[in-house]
């Protein structure tokens, strides 16, 4: 039980709330909580208005120059869509449950809205929906790539002050049938380390930049394939293999993480891996989806002393 669950509960007269409250349908339960924020809205004064927007950390402009980051975006965008990423621009809201009816995400950490939606918190997640209609509608078997530059809202707090409840990322995905012998996997992990490797290259020394790779299970002839094809990615940036065996069921197969080292501390830039989501959204075992991120908000604050 959550400790939001354990609060309600604890109170005698609301012991069974949320029992009763998860028996009505989802349109009679969206009706009752637009009626009660209708009516709660009402008693909220100007002044109180802006003493609760003034301690919402959610509702904090960000603190990157406006334009240098827009232009940050931008640039990422175009050299993902020379990659033939099809630039998408995502609505700030989602099905609610996208990410934790495929996932291993609290609903907790998401911000749930009226009207059976949220907050997109992983536009990734997002991608793996548009991939299944697509292919649903289409019968499309193709490769399939996404690139999107999105503000994520994340509802956990962070200790460190330059991590703030909505932060920018460019996301991508890449999904398509399997081909057999690893043949999809490796290809499109390549691509995606490589456009990784580049807008990364263009903010920092490459000096400063290495490559971290999570195997997510014990497949040793992946494995052998792997590191045929890390021989030859770069000479700079040397990647290291590690054996991350059973840790957590969020990617598969394979995770990798670029880190800048910058002033003597190690931060991670962006990550990516396959997941499992557009199998169970099709369904089809022989889907495959691979996604990452690349936080350039953080990137723009470390690169303008802000982080």
């Amino acid at each position: 039980m959550s400790n939001i669950s354990k609060l309600i509960a604890g109170k005698k007269e609301y012991a069974d709330l949320l029992n009763e409250l998860q028996k009505f349908p989802g349109a009679k339960l969206n009706t009752l909580l637009l009626e009660l924020f209708r009516k709660k809205v009402k008693k909220i004064t100007p002044t109180e208005l802006l003493k609760h927007f003034e301690n919402n950390r959610f509702a904090v402009p960000s603190s990157v120059d406006t334009i240098a980051f827009k232009e940050l975006e931008i640039r990422y965008l175009k050299l993902a869509e020379e990659k033939k990423f099809t630039p998408v621009i995502l609505s700030p809201l989602t099905s609610f449950g996208t990410c934790s009816s495929v996932g291993f995400v609290d609903q907790n950490n998401i911000v749930s809205a009226l009207r059976g939606t949220e907050v997109v918190s992983d536009a990734t997640n997002v991608f793996a929906l548009l991939m299944a209609q697509e292919i649903k509608r289409k019968k499309n078997n193709s490769v399939i790539k996404y690139a999107t530059a999105h503000r994520l809202v994340r509802g956990q707090a962070f200790s460190n002050p330059a991590f703030t409840a909505h932060f920018g990322i460019l996301c991508l995905a890449t999904g398509g049938k399997d081909t057999g012998n690893f043949s999809f996997e490796l290809e499109h992990l390549a691509e995606h380390m490589h456009l990784h490797s580049s807008l990364l290259s263009n903010e920092f020394e490459k000096n400063k930049l290495f490559i971290k790779i999570f195997l997510k299970d014990g497949n040793e002839i992946f494995h052998q394939k792997l590191e045929t094809l890390i021989k030859g990615f770069d000479n700079s940036i040397e990647p290291m293999i590690e054996r991350e065996l059973d840790a957590g069921d969020y990617y598969k197969l394979v995770q990798f993480k670029f880190f800048l080292l910058h002033n003597g501390e190690e931060i991670n830039l962006s990550d990516g891996g396959f997941v499992d989501w557009t199998q169970k959204l099709i369904p089809n075992k022989k889907h495959r989806l691979l996604i990452s991120g690349v936080g350039t908000e953080l990137i723009h604050k470390i690169k303008h002393n802000l982080f």
